[in-house]
């Protein structure tokens, strides 16, 4: 093998293990280095911060709480646009705007078309999820099993604009299928919208500690998006727990997740209860934690047609689904930023927005500090609305 990537930070110590004279090395930015030279492929693997590409070594998932959304009546039949018509009167004296002119980035799994999102959302053709069963057909039992987590995007989309109907979301599909994909891959998409200004990117997806390059990975991305657009703001999720064995309750314990866990440059979002008092028994937090958000039975925007879960029969949706994850928790608070951006006192930026958040602006109330986590307000969702559409 010819050309070993290492970070440069641990230069000296990564040379001397294999092998590396200091003349051979180079740096090549993003706090890497690269040196030509031959190793054995056995050795680069069990050499922590080297490889011939680091982003595409470290796994980004992201997580929902299920694999499938479950399937719920139209909640509303009153579009984006009817919406827009009607907002000020349905919050007479709130702090929030519409988010006009706000651009949300998403680096996701794509987007599916919903007739509710139209006219909220841009996306280039190859950002559109393609494999989805047959509309409203159900296929037989031996068919295979749907994308694990196709409509992740799109219901991150939903929630985005169900707080802030007039910002603008720019998909990038980074996620394949089921739900993975390597850094690299999301460090592409995420810097192509940082170049297109986006006011708020919003990272509903991440790494657990368990990878030890995906902490150095996670912060060079994290910096270099700062550098490219120093006035966006990053949201990222705080991550889902795993279970301890496939049919428990019982979670594994809070750990850090990456990008979420950083302590500069992201705002980490966990997800609230049901009852919005306490933290979903499955979301991951720690010291490093910003906000919690109404993340548990979500309603949101999904896919028309049928999929099949890893247990359990084939579901028919309808454009709407029923869905947890601090995924969608940090997708409720991308849109409150937006609508706190453009409230009735001024514009403000997306600095701001995060600042008036923490301080409990546009809350349903705190989760107390519980030994893991600091006290932080939740942000409020707002209710989709139940008037119908003129027809």
């Amino acid at each position: 093998m010819s050309g070993v990537l290492f970070f440069q930070d641990r230069a000296e110590q990564i040379c001397a293990g294999l092998g590396i004279g200091r003349s051979a090395v180079r740096p090549v930015g993003l706090g890497l280095c690269y040196a030509d030279a031959d190793v054995d492929p056995e050795t680069l693997r069990a050499t922590p911060g080297a490889g011939t590409d680091l982003a595409m070594s470290v796994l980004v998932e992201g997580q929902p709480m299920d694999v499938h959304g479950q399937g719920v009546p139209v909640p509303t039949e009153l579009g984006l646009r009817h919406r827009l018509d009607n907002w000020r009167a349905s919050v007479p004296d709130g702090p929030v705007g519409t988010g006009e002119g706000v651009l949300i980035g998403v680096v996701d799994s794509g987007i599916v078309p919903n007739p509710w999102l139209s006219g909220g959302f841009l996306a280039a053709p190859d950002d559109f999820e393609s494999q989805i069963a047959s509309r409203h057909r159900r296929p037989d039992d031996a068919s295979p099993n749907a994308p694990v987590e196709i409509g992740h995007g799109t219901f991150a989309a939903g929630l985005i604009l169900q707080q802030a109907p007039a910002a603008g979301v720019w998909v990038e599909r980074a996620l394949g299928p089921d739900g993975t994909a390597d850094a690299s891959t999301v460090i592409e998409k995420a810097q192509t919208l940082a170049r297109r200004g986006v006011d708020v990117l919003n990272l509903s997806l991440g790494a657990f500690a368990d990878d030890p390059a995906a902490h150095d990975v996670m912060a060079r991305m994290v910096g270099e998006l700062q550098r490219i657009n120093p006035k966006m703001v990053i949201v990222a999720a705080a991550g889902n727990l795993p279970r301890t064995s496939p049919d428990a309750d019982a979670f594994r314990a809070p750990g850090p997740f990456w990008p979420a866990a950083l302590p500069w440059g992201v705002v980490a979002v966990g997800a609230a209860d049901a009852a919005r008092t306490g933290w979903a028994p499955w979301s991951n937090r720690g010291p490093w934690i910003d906000l919690a958000a109404p993340g548990t039975d979500l309603v949101s925007t999904y896919i028309d047609g049928c999929l099949r879960p890893r247990r359990g029969g084939w579901t028919a949706y309808h454009g709407w689904a029923r869905w947890s994850g601090t995924s969608f928790a940090t997708a409720v608070v991308s849109g409150a930023i937006a609508a706190l951006m453009t409230g009735p006192d001024g514009p403000i930026s997306a600095e701001e927005a995060v600042y008036a958040l923490r301080t409990g602006t546009w809350s349903s109330g705190w989760i107390e500090a519980d030994g893991v986590a600091p006290r932080v307000p939740v942000v409020t969702l707002r209710p989709w609305p139940t008037r119908r559409a003129e027809r």
